[in-house]
């Protein structure tokens, strides 16, 4: 069984004049364990269904069962205890002005009852954990960026979570930054066993840290599947878009035929084009090439400008085909 199920979710904004459907039928199962992020353009609706599975958003229809519990069947007090199991961080890391390091992380716990010796040995485990000894007497107007959001993180930790969920966490930092932070979640997801869901429109932070991904469409759940099956093959044009932003194909040289390649993490290190190019004696012109790191395999893609002669279309199409790459025609008058 997930532990995250969201099962036809719809979430509708009404207004005195008008009506804004932000999310329409999600269907989304995340499990134990894993780092899943939830990727769109901006205005696709990811920070409403990242509240939704919490309950700060209620949805309109539909159902967010979390380790086996529909929220929609939860009393007050039972969705009260339930969000102890589910942290949230900020992109602007919501700390209290007022109060320190220490009393920033024991916020969550002293909301949740807990005593003071026992709030105090929790803060001193979590301080190590995020790096922090040296800044606990400090008040948020003397941390960097990188150091707010520790404190976030640690406070988001203070009353044992299942589940974190991240609402554009890294949006605000620098990419030195975002490294270390994104760092420290991966270490809090394998030590701990924590599931961690990532709301970003940043396909780095997907890519650097994700195991899962959803891609979210006009309030629509256009994609889903691990992340190196859906960057390496991409089945819809919304993932399309994400994934090849930049690719360009068809921009220029208009009409002519093009074809992807897309590089599985086995084969980039193969001399492929240079042998197609010996062995079939055809010229082909690299339109456009990218590579990713994705969980320590490169993956990439490839975009091909063929010879307008047919046959030798042909030649080069088969040749790859039987290399066992993956192909895609690429439509030359596509933006």
């Amino acid at each position: 069984m997930a532990l995250i199920e969201l099962k036809h979710l719809t979430k509708t904004f009404r207004g005195k004049t008008q009506t804004v459907e932000a999310l329409r039928d999600i269907n989304l199962a995340i499990n134990q364990g894993e780092i899943y992020g939830i990727i769109g353009m901006s205005g696709a609706g990811k920070s409403t269904l990242v509240r939704c599975i919490n309950f700060l958003e209620r949805p309109t229809e539909g159902h967010v069962v979390i380790d086996g519990k529909d929220l929609s069947a939860l009393s007050p007090k039972e969705l009260r205890q339930l969000r102890q199991q589910v942290s949230m961080i900020f992109q602007h890391f919501n700390l209290l002005a007022q109060r320190d390091v220490r009393g920033n992380i024991a916020f969550a716990m002293e909301i949740a009852g807990m005593k003071r010796a026992q709030i105090d040995r929790r803060i001193d485990e979590l301080l190590d954990i995020v790096g922090l000894k040296e800044r606990q007497h400090n008040y948020p107007s003397q941390l960097s960026g990188g150091q707010k959001q520790r404190v976030a993180i640690a406070r988001a930790l203070a009353t044992n979570p299942k589940i974190i969920l991240c609402d554009e966490a890294t949006s605000a930092l620098d990419p030195q930054t975002t490294a270390s932070i994104l760092n420290l979640l991966r270490e809090i997801n394998r030590k701990m066993g924590i599931t961690i869901v990532i709301i970003t429109h940043e396909m780095s932070v997907v890519e650097s840290i994700c195991t899962h991904v959803a891609i979210i469409d006009e309030g629509t759940l256009a994609e889903c599947g691990t992340v190196e099956a859906v960057f390496s093959q991409p089945r819809t044009e919304a993932a399309k878009k994400l994934i090849f932003r930049g690719a360009g194909a068809g921009s220029v040289l208009m009409g002519r035929r093009m074809v992807r390649i897309v590089f599985d993490g086995e084969t980039f290190n193969e001399p492929i084009i240079a042998e197609l190019v010996m062995q079939c004696h055809v010229p082909v012109n690299i339109f456009y090439a990218d590579t990713r790191d994705v969980g320590g395999k490169v993956f990439g893609q490839m975009i091909l400008q063929l010879p307008e002669d047919r046959l030798q279309q042909e030649k080069v199409l088969y040749y790859l085909q039987n290399r066992n790459l993956h192909l895609e025609e690429v439509d030359a008058n596509a933006h």
